[in-house]
């Protein structure tokens, strides 16, 4: 009975040694922090202001080698601006200067190649295209009494296409976790303005975002 005891866990034991030696085929991500937007295309976005606000998302790598992955990833990100503006009442009298906010809510879709260096700790470095889905756009004043806020989502396109790269590194808590930081930047490439824009010009989005998380891997080849 101890010999077959025995035997059976030290079967055990090789079999997890030999997982611990195979590379993950799958890397599934959690990540939120900070993002810092803003709009560029014209002579008055390029003078606006950046809008901090949160970003979110959940990601699914697939390694093609033990440094060469494709990752996918659904994730949450508001992107917009601050701009002074003159509020005037009905006959045209200046009140005040304020700083107006654009605030606009994104579901993005990024698909990055990501290659990375290192054994333990590693180096990650990613690029690749997104498309992001407008949720809601939306302007506010600082006067909610006076001047409310006003959705403004007819006015931007559905979809905001664009590319995107990353700096980030991991560190293993074990074998299948570890702890994982990066900085992310997004380029809009497209117009997001359905109206006209002044001087036929633009408005395109940027943003940097600063994400902390962790990733569980799983799956393995030999």
């Amino acid at each position: 009975m101890n010999t077959k005891v025995f035997a059976l866990i030290a079967a055990a034991l090789i079999v997890r040694t030999d997982a611990v030696g195979q590379t993950s085929l799958f890397e599934a991500g959690l990540q939120v922090g900070p993002s810092l937007g803003w709009l560029r295309g014209n002579e008055f976005i390029d003078s606006t202001d950046p809008l901090l606000g949160p970003a979110a998302a959940a990601t699914l790598q697939y390694a093609f080698s033990e440094r060469l992955g494709i990752r996918a990833g659904l994730a949450y990100q508001r992107k917009g601006m601050y701009s002074e503006v003159t509020l005037t009442d009905v006959n045209g009298t200046v009140l005040r200067m304020v700083k107006a906010r654009n605030a606009m809510d994104y579901v993005i879709f990024p698909v990055m190649l990501r290659t990375s260096f290192g054994s333990k700790g590693k180096l990650t470095v990613g690029a690749g295209p997104y498309a992001g889905l407008l949720l809601r756009s939306r302007l506010s004043f600082g006067d909610e009494v006076n001047f409310p806020t006003q959705e403004n989502t007819s006015d931007l396109e559905k979809w905001d296409m664009g590319i995107s790269a990353s700096l980030g590194g991991a560190f293993p808590l074990s074998d299948a976790l570890a702890l994982q930081a990066e900085v992310r930047y997004d380029k809009g490439l497209t117009n997001i303005s359905v109206l006209p824009v002044i001087n036929d010009g633009t408005i395109r989005t940027n943003a940097v975002c600063l994400m902390f998380g962790c990733l569980y891997r799983f799956g393995a080849r030999s």
